[in-house]
């Protein structure tokens, strides 16, 4: 059953947007990292970051400049709430996340396995005027 096979916690390999024409591209850079987990009760969290996002002045975030609290904030997401794995896919109900707008909403993920790996892909989305599939790989961690 695909539930128990996702359970866990999962390093993020790659993160692209394909378009049917070959186009492709990176969200996150080429180098993006992350970690999703799925718990057995439900949960379920996801972070994806840039890895060259710059390190900031201060350690003291209410003293961080705006302007380096916009460079944090360009390359990088997270969201968690409750999922459900039905059939061939599985649905994320966002109930925290980065982007506000987000919460309340469900994105549907179509997962498959490669290598011992979990590939989520997204539905089409229109990004850049033409629809791209989004195909995240994740490895199990020990």
């Amino acid at each position: 059953m695909i539930d128990q096979q996702i359970w866990g916690s999962w390093k993020l390999l790659s993160f692209v947007y394909e378009a049917e024409d070959g186009a492709c591209f990176y969200p996150y850079g080429k180098e993006a990292d992350g970690i999703i987990i799925y718990d057995p009760k439900g949960y379920m969290t996801a972070v994806i970051t840039r890895t060259d996002r710059p390190c900031v002045s201060t350690e003291d975030f209410g003293m961080l400049p705006d302007h380096e609290k916009i460079g944090l904030a360009k390359g990088f997401m997270t969201y968690a709430g409750r999922y459900k794995v039905l059939e061939d896919r599985i649905f994320h109900h966002i109930e925290i996340g980065y982007f506000p707008n987000w919460v309340g909403t469900t994105f549907i993920r179509f997962p498959s396995f490669s290598n011992g790996n979990l590939v989520l892909a997204t539905p089409p989305v229109t990004l850049r005027g033409k629809p791209y599939t989004g195909y995240l790989v994740w490895q199990k961690t020990l």
